[in-house]
Parts: C-alpha cells; structure tokens; sequence
C-alpha cells in the first residue's frame, strides 16, 4: 500500500526553545515511510540567543543538513544545493499564510531504501546589524531556484566560523525495500522527446504493472506502440506528446505483498494551435466572439491577432476588445467586421506558428422572400408544392426546413424538400395539418405556416349553420356557436388564381369583411378548432357578391342542387311595410303543397353597417311579423327562415331596407298630436296664475305702506 507516515516535528520546536541550540542537539524520534513516497524534514529557525558575544544581534544565513555526519542539502542565499542522489526529488516547503511557525522545512519525495539514515540540521547565523527575526513572526524564506546537484565540497561550504548550531535530530526508515530499490520520480520532458520513469523490482520474479492516472497503460489508444517495459520494471515513453501529460504509477505484486510507487510527467512544447475553422459566422448587430484554439506548456503568454495581413491590435479598433483567453470580443459585430484572421499564441518557449487564415462572414437575420399560401385544400391522392424561399446575402443563403407544426414526422419518402420548396405526392389523410417552413442562421431563426386541408376530412360541416350578409361596404358572416376561436376565410371568385385568406378571427360567433373589391363575388367559409379533438373544422363555404345586397347561399347548395322545401324558382317574397312606429315583414308564396310542411317561421334583423343582430322573433302559423324601436336614418336587414315539420331547416329569404328619420319623426308628431295640445294649454294656465298671484301680492304691499 502507497502510504507515508510523516512524523511531525513540532516537538522539536518545543525542545529546541526549551533546552537552547547553542552547540546542543534535540533529539525527537524516528520517521518512517515507504519507498516511493516521501518525508517532510522540519528545522527550526529562530535565533538563540538574540545576541552574539560581541553583543550583535545575529541573522539566519543558512540551514544544512546531514545525513550520517555527510552533508546531503544545503538552503543558502535563496537556493536549495543538494546531493546528487536526491536530484530532483527535493523542495522547500513555506509556512502557510498567516502561520506563526518559524522553520525551514524540506520535502523529500520519491524515497529509497538509500534514504534511510540519520538526519540532522544545522542553523547557521552571522553577527550582522540587521533587524531581529522574533520568535512570534515568521522567517524570512529564500526564494528557491531549481534544485542543483554539488559534491559534498560544495555542500560544505557554508563557514561554520559564523555560528553554525545544531537543531533537529532523527532517524528515517524507509521500508519496502525488499520489494522495490529504487522509485520513479517526476520527469519534465520536451515534445518529441522520451522518458524514462525507474522502477526497479528485487526479484525477476515480481510482477510489474504500470498506470496513468489509475488506466492500465494498454486500454490508452494514443500510448499504442510508444511505450515499453524493461525487464527490471522500469517504463520507457517514446515520442513524448502533449497527451502524456499525467500521473505514472507502478504497482509491484509479490508474495510479500503490493507496493505502488508514482511521479508525474509534464511534457512542455511551444504554444501552437490546435484548430483554426475554415469559416466562422457572427450575426450583425450582435455580440460575437471570436477564438484562437491552442495548447501551450508552459502556460500562455500572448496572442498576436492579424486581419488580412495586417496586425489587428484591439486598442485602435472601437468596441473589440481581448479575453483573458486571448480571443476576440466584438460588442456589436459590424460589416467592416468581416474579414480573414489568423491568430499566433505564445509561451516561455516561443510558438508553434500562426493559424490557418479564419474566413470571418458577418451574417443578416434571414428574410423571406416566398413564402406558402395561408391555406391549401387538396382531395385524397392529389400532389402539392409549397414554396419557401429565403433572400441570399454575400452568395450565402440560410438553412431551410420543413416540419409539422403538431411535431410529428413529414412522410417520407412521399415529402421532398429542393431548393427550400416542399413538394408531397398521393396526398392522405394523415397529411392534414399546419406545415411550418423555418429559415435560419447565426444570426435569426424565422419561420412562416401553412395548413393543409384534405377534403376527406372536412367534418362537422353541417353544425355551423353559416350564413353571410353582404352590402356594398362589407360582408358580415355569423354562425352559431359554441366555438371558441374562428377564422373566417374568403376566396375572390372573380379571379381564376384567387386564393384563400384568413380575412378575420372571431370568438362569439360573427365577423365583419372589410376592404373587399366593390362588385365581386366571394366565397366564404369559417374553421374552428374543436376543444375536444385540437382539430380544424370547417363549415360549409357560401358565395356572395358584393355588387347588391343579398344573403349568400351556400355553394355546395347551389352547384349540388340537394333536395329543398322550395324549388329553384324561390316560392317565397319577402315585402318590408312601414306600419305605424315599426316595419311589417310578411313572406307569401304560391305554392299550397309547401305551406303545410312548415312548423314555424324565425325572423331575424340585423344592422347592416357592422352585422350586429339586434333582435329575433318565432311565428307558428303567421307569415307576417312587425319589428319595431328600430332607430331612424340606418339600413337594416331581414333574414327569414323555416323549420319543417321533420326539422329541417331552410333560407326563406332576405331584404334589406332604410328606415328614415324624417319620415319616423313626422309619424311620431301625427300619432301624439293630442297628447302634445293637451300639455301645451296646460302650462300656459299655469303660467298665467303664476302671474296673478304676483300682482295681488305686489298691490297688498303697496297698499300697507300707504296706511
């Protein structure tokens, strides 16, 4: 098992205060450890006494230490010196942030069974005339550079004249080493280059198994056929790269147990780019951003932007700034924007070279410039093309789709899609539905609808009960309800291409048509969607014209001629009557074999400026009723309709007519003559007692004053 045990020197601290380190030795104890891993040598550091003989005060020069009477490290003057069995393999630990501890402390990592032996540190000061490290405050560390190898001279040659004190003293044990003698330790390696991480077992018979980073070596695919293991267990790395970078490990199995030892490889290379797209879309008038992608090891230094050809420095360039990660931030991208870019990062090392040259396309929001009709009606096994076109910019156009607004699959391969148009062959049922076209890009996503209506399913019809009312202004269509939402559609028969378009919504059953050419025919129909279902139903569609004010009938009536009360010749006449302060509507007909079929007759008026219906009456038997409180100066209409006796409903017939002020007012005059003379004597009675009073009240008046 990968373990260490460190034993703290915190004791040593306690002693060296306690007993004094003038020529004196605190012994504290063993340390024990395994080979691969590592121990942590502490010494403390403070100066004792604050004074030398001289009465000068006394600075921290150097910290030796000594392994079995032979000097092994030495920190002096920022720089760690140590012998060449612990190349590399050695480091200074500081203080944490904020630590009262004063020490120098050594880490020794990658342990041997050499390493075992008698550690002691010596603590050299000077007399210099500098101020004084108290005990409560933190020494002074030196800044280390990397480690260095010396012979034991140059470890030695700290002069031991300017108070060289003994510290801390204890044995170090490192066990293990009957199964591994020597461990790897960390390798810092150039690209390209090859690496050699020891792991030498004592006996051939040991197996050896290596890891990165807990992967067995050979499920690694970029590793295949660059690594080997020697015979003694040691691991050879070929061809180093970048993705090598990683924690070794290696595990000797034996029947003395299993003993894992590791080190780290950092492969460092010049900063290079990894990626660089032959094209890179920002939309206009939006942030955008634009990346340089690199590796670098050592970390990134710089990164130099060109811009067809020319150094593209940011400082001179309104609104483009540089990220911490040295990629190019447009706050509002612009035409002038666009352009070829190529980026060359940087490191301690130098560079790989610039990138390939970044085709930088400023894109506009897609605009459409064919778009579908609102609405298609096709029978079973027809075809249909619905066109969807979108407005190139720069020879660039955007991505066209198709899809089901309800999110279910077009039906392939009866669908194609060429040139953004949607073409389906041998129409079905199931085709029915609202189509959405989507055009996008970097910058916009839009997109326009269609629905597609199949004849076969036209359903419901039947329960609309539409109908329409048509003058000269506008057409009026009213149907029954409930339905909660409705389009009503209209179609310019007049003109062989006319097509059908959504011409108003409605909720409570009416909707007026406006801004229709004077003297067409239209047809007319109205879908709603059924609450239940989620699906479109359509009525049946009417034709009307504009040019004279009629009711439309509907054309399914007209052109399939079905079984009716009345025949074509339309039996009835509907006559509109002044009587009185109303209007007397009465229908005739001259066809007895029709009257006896009919159970009631319904009349209906409507104010034929917005369509309102403003009142409705029944009649079993009379064919005649009087509407009345209609408002003078506005033009009505009237819709007369029967029920037969089987419950079947028909269109009786309409008239529409103008009720005039004039003549409603004189009729009002004439018929309350009596009543108006009446009111008028009345008060001229009251006005003359009014007066006669006054004078008898103004001659009694007079008279007192007189007396």
């Amino acid at each position: 098992m990968f373990g260490i045990l460190v034993l703290g020197l915190s004791t040593a601290a306690f002693l060296f205060g306690r007993f004094g380190c003038d020529g004196q030795t605190a012994d504290v104890g063993s340390l024990t450890s395994q080979i691969g891993g590592y121990a942590v040598f502490k010494c403390p550091a403070v100066p004792q006494p604050r004074f030398d003989h001289d009465g000068g005060l006394r600075r921290l020069v150097a910290v030796r230490w000594t392994k079995d009477g032979q000097t092994v490290f030495t920190c002096s003057e920022g720089t760690l010196t140590t012998d060449e069995r612990y190349d590399g393999r050695t480091t200074v630990v500081e203080p944490p942030e904020f630590s009262d501890a004063v020490y120098i402390a050594i880490n020794v990592s990658s342990l041997r069974e050499s390493d075992t032996g008698d550690y002691e540190c010596h603590v050299t000061y000077s007399g210099d005339a500098g101020p004084l490290q108290h005990s409560s405050s933190r020494a002074p560390l030196p800044t280390l550079s990397s480690p260095q190898s010396s012979t034991d001279s140059t470890l030695n040659a700290v002069d031991n004249d300017m108070g060289a004190t003994a510290g801390v003293r204890f044995r170090l044990d490192v066990e293990g080493g009957d199964v591994m003698s020597i461990p790897p330790i960390n390798q810092t390696r150039m690209e390209h280059e090859s690496v050699h991480f020891s792991c030498v077992k004592e006996d051939p018979e040991f197996v050896v198994q290596w890891y990165k980073d807990g992967k067995p070596l050979d499920d690694l695919p970029f590793l295949n056929g660059r690594f080997l293991v020697t015979p003694e267990g040691s691991l050879d790395i070929y061809d180093a790269a970048l993705n090598d970078n990683g924690f070794y490990s290696c595990r000797i199995v034996s029947e003395k147990g299993t003993l894992t030892a590791g080190a780290f490889l950092n492969v460092q290379f010049k900063a290079k780019v990894v990626y660089s797209p032959a094209e890179v879309f920002l939309a206009y008038g939006k942030p955008g951003t634009l990346d340089c992608h690199f590796h670098s090891n050592p970390p990134l230094t710089k990164i130099r932007w060109e811009k067809d050809g020319f150094l593209f420095d940011t400082y001179n360039v309104p609104g483009v700034y540089h990220t911490l990660n040295g990629s190019l931030y447009f706050d509002r991208v612009e035409k002038e924007h666009g352009g070829k870019y190529t980026c060359t990062p940087f490191n301690d090392l130098g560079t790989e070279g610039p990138s390939t040259p970044m085709d930088v396309i400023v894109q506009h929001p897609p605009k459409l410039i064919v778009v579908p009709k609102v609405l298609y009606f096709r029978k079973l096994g027809d075809n249909i093309t619905m066109p969807c076109e979108a407005e190139h910019f720069d020879n660039r156009g955007p991505a066209i789709v198709w899809q089901k607004a309800d999110g279910k699959s077009l039906f392939y391969p009866r669908v194609t899609v060429t040139g953004g148009n949607l073409t389906l062959t041998g129409v079905r049922s199931e085709d029915r539905g609202v189509y959405r076209c989507v055009a996008s890009n970097i910058a916009a996503t839009i997109s326009v609808e269609t629905e597609l209506i199949v004849e076969e399913n036209l359903f419901h019809r039947k329960h609309f009960d539409l109908h329409v009312n048509s003058t000269n202004k506008n057409i009026v269509a009213y149907w029954k309800r409930p339905y909660s939402f409705c389009t009503v559609w209209s179609r310019d028969t007049s003109s062989a291409s006319s097509n059908w378009n959504a011409t108003a919504t409605s909720s409570d059953g009416k909707a007026i048509l406006w801004n229709l050419n004077t003297g067409g025919e239209y047809e007319i129909m109205v879908s709603c969607q059924d609450e239940m279902t989620g699906e479109s139903m359509f009525s049946r569609s009417i034709l009307t014209s504009q040019s004279k004010e009629t009711i439309g009938q509907s054309t399914e009536e007209l052109h399939e001629k079905p079984p009716s009360l009345v025949d074509d010749n339309h039996p009835f006449d509907i006559r509109v009557e002044r009587s009185g302060t109303g209007f007397n509507v009465s229908w005739i007909t001259n066809k007895s074999s029709t009257e006896h079929r009919i159970k009631r007759y319904e009349v209906k008026w409507y104010d034929a400026h917005d369509g309102s219906e403003l009142g409705s009456a029944s009649t079993e038997a009379n064919k005649r009723y009087i509407v009345v409180e209609l408002a003078g100066g506005k033009t009505y209409g009237i819709v007369v309709t029967a029920t037969s006796t089987d419950g079947r409903q028909m269109f009786v017939g309409s008239r529409s007519f103008h009720s005039s002020a004039a003549a409603l007012a004189a009729t009002t005059t004439s018929s309350s003559s009596p009543s108006t003379a009446f009111t008028k004597y009345y008060y001229m009675v009251l006005f003359g007692l009014l007066i006669a009073g006054f004078v008898v009240l103004c001659c009694n008046c007079c008279s007192g004053a007189i007396k």
